[in-house]
């Protein structure tokens, strides 16, 4: 594509990178959005980050699918990996538009806190450390779901899942069988909502 100083769609050009992933997304036909999504699951990422479940992104539309990249990788890094699966599908045209005049993050400078497998992120560590005591000490679930589906660190079918507990020790047992996949974003957003919802449980159980 040629660079110019206007969005190469028409239109001012889109500064945030949310914005600019979920246009190239919508500029994709049905078969280009279901290859670019295998291609997400099958790239390598930076040390620190996961792959977005296959099961995730099943159905996810190119507003769903943004969030999700965004919730895995957050902004800067999420264009870089959009970038990385454009151009594996051979959509080079998109990626040079989505990476043009964008800030990203290489795939080789990954956040110095970011921990890989075998070294878990403090927040990590802590649903890791205290999952008796989150299963037994939270008993409004709901709203936990809400907070993690609206930042995209769990899907509608997921939710639904974990409601379908019969306890609210069943909800949370349910809720915290999916943390593996919640991604670094994720797990910061569900230790934000426990400060809010849950601030006398965090405060007996300590910093992460």
């Amino acid at each position: 594509m040629a660079s110019s100083s206007s969005d190469a769609f028409g239109g001012p050009p889109l500064a945030r990178a949310r914005d600019r992933i979920l246009r190239v997304l919508e500029e994709l036909t049905a078969l280009e959005l279901r290859r670019v999504k295998a291609a997400l699951n099958q790239a390598p990422v930076a040390a620190g980050y996961r792959t977005v479940p296959r099961g995730r992104m099943e159905g996810a539309d190119a507003l769903d699918l943004t969030d999700l990249i965004i919730g895995h990788y957050g902004e800067l890094y999420g264009v870089t990996v959009m970038g990385e699966a454009l151009r594996s599908i051979q959509r080079r045209d998109l990626a040079e538009w989505l990476l043009r005049d964008a800030p990203h993050r290489p795939p080789d400078d990954a956040p110095d806190d970011a921990a890989s497998d075998a070294s878990p992120l403090p927040a990590e560590r802590f649903v890791l450390r205290h999952r008796a005591a989150l299963v037994q000490g939270v008993r409004a679930v709901a709203p936990l779901l809400d907070r993690l589906q609206a930042g995209g660190a769990l899907s509608a079918e997921d939710a639904a899942a974990v409601a379908a507990g019969a306890t609210p020790q069943e909800r949370m047992r349910r809720l915290l069988d999916t943390a593996p996949a919640w991604g670094r974003s994720g797990h910061g957003c569900f230790l934000r909502a426990l400060r809010e919802l849950q601030p006398h449980l965090m405060e007996e159980l300590g910093p992460p």
